[in-house]
């Protein structure tokens, strides 16, 4: 058994208090973290950071390059670039930059050779953010079961804290560690493509949507299973604040 997890990160960015050496070191535990508790882990890091990472030759980054199984580098997509240099709103910018990584991988997933023979073998998808830890309350038989077959799994959904009319939901889905079977690849990534669309609508509009309140507007409620606890940890961004999840 397999299970590809992709690994969204932003090593070098302008967002958050931690600097890329934290950064790196934190991810990679993150990376560790997955191979030691989600079974048969094939790591795939989606890095969506400024172009400085392409200056980085630590040893710690190197042990994460060596850690991981695959590295998709979005330091020079010009999408990815656009947000570094021009937006300085946290939220915007850490959001869309996400969601713009995840439509990059997913496609990435439906056009590469490899990644092909990967999926031959593979159970779930997992995305898993960057400098969190998966813990030893992960349990991979909570996600992968007959229940879970052709569906999403998420942590129980919270309450929502942006104006319903301007999201059209009243609920978020956390996006720190969550998975699909291989059967929803092309609608995930058909999925991230409205998401995107959507959040530049609402942002030149003067609204706001995040990817949690995203995705309990685009994931299909038949599709949906939720956890109260997917098996996560750490600390983030904007203040360093502990969550477990």
């Amino acid at each position: 058994m397999s299970n590809i997890v992709l690994l969204t990160s932003a090593l070098y960015t302008n967002y958050g208090i931690y600097d890329p050496k934290e950064r790196i070191q934190q991810t990679l535990e993150t990376a560790q973290s997955a191979k030691k508790y989600i079974p048969g882990a094939v790591v795939v890091l989606v890095d969506n950071s400024k172009v400085d990472v392409l200056n980085e030759d630590s040893d710690e980054f190197n042990e994460l390059l060596d850690t991981v199984d695959y590295y998709l580098d979005n330091c020079e997509d010009p999408d990815i670039e656009l947000f570094h240099r021009t937006c300085d709103n946290y939220d915007i910018g850490k959001n869309a930059m996400e969601a713009l990584g995840m439509t990059k991988a997913l496609r990435h997933m439906l056009a590469d050779e490899d990644m092909q023979k990967e999926l031959k073998d593979c159970h779930r998808i997992f995305k898993l953010s960057g400098r969190y830890r998966v813990t030893d309350q992960f349990d991979i038989e909570k996600f992968d079961n007959e229940n879970t077959k052709d569906k999403y799994v998420f942590k129980q959904s919270q309450p929502s804290w942006i104006n319903p009319e301007d999201t059209g939901v009243n609920t978020l889905l956390q996006t720190r560690l969550w998975s699909f079977t291989p059967s929803l690849l092309e609608d995930t990534s058909e999925m991230y493509k409205n998401i995107v669309e959507t959040m530049l609508k609402m942002f030149n509009e003067q609204k706001y949507i995040d990817n949690e309140h995203a995705m309990s507007k685009f994931i299909p409620k038949d599709k949906l299973v939720e956890l109260e606890t997917v098996g996560l940890e750490g600390n983030i961004a904007p203040n360093g604040m502990m969550v477990i999840d």
